[in-house]
């Protein structure tokens, strides 16, 4: 594919855009880099309403003027809104993502924290002989295994 040129607002031809004008009637190329058509949902006859044209992330962008949705269009020329997306973007892009709004360092910090208040209730279950010696040599080497990863992966950033 051919990247959109914003600067210019020049739209270079992809397969989406390519495969989508070819399903409309009365395509006409704008000013802008982008087209006008008859919309296929109202059936229009003179006046063409359905502006099409490509998006920041390469989609296919259509607005019809006389207010048909973009379902109502896709459907008209045999096709769902998914397919107004470059299908190499449409599953992997977004799952990589972190969810949160965290750094990894943020993160590393609030993982200190619990460790610090971790070991706080081991001391406390031990005071009162409510953990058995075996869970509390445990416990006590795994909050030192992961405070040794901390340490070095904050020494990594």
């Amino acid at each position: 594919k051919m990247p959109l040129n914003l600067s210019t607002k020049q739209t270079h031809f992809n397969d989406n855009l390519t495969e989508i004008t070819s399903r409309l009637k009365g395509v006409v190329r704008r000013h802008n880099g982008g087209f006008l058509a008859f919309c296929p949902s109202h059936g229009d006859k003179k006046g063409r309403s359905l502006a099409v044209s490509i998006g920041r992330e390469n989609q296919v962008l259509m607005h019809c003027f006389a207010g048909c949705s973009i379902h109502e269009i896709t459907a008209a020329i045999d096709l769902n809104p998914a397919d107004l997306f470059p299908h190499k973007d449409n599953v992997l892009r977004y799952e990589k993502k972190a969810r949160g709004g965290f750094s990894a360092w943020q993160m590393l910090h609030v993982l200190r924290g619990d460790l610090i208040r971790l070991q706080v209730v081991v001391n406390d279950l031990k005071k009162i002989d409510a953990l058995p010696l075996d869970d509390r040599d445990f416990v006590a080497e795994i909050i030192l295994r992961l405070n040794d990863g901390l340490t070095y992966l904050e020494g990594s950033k």
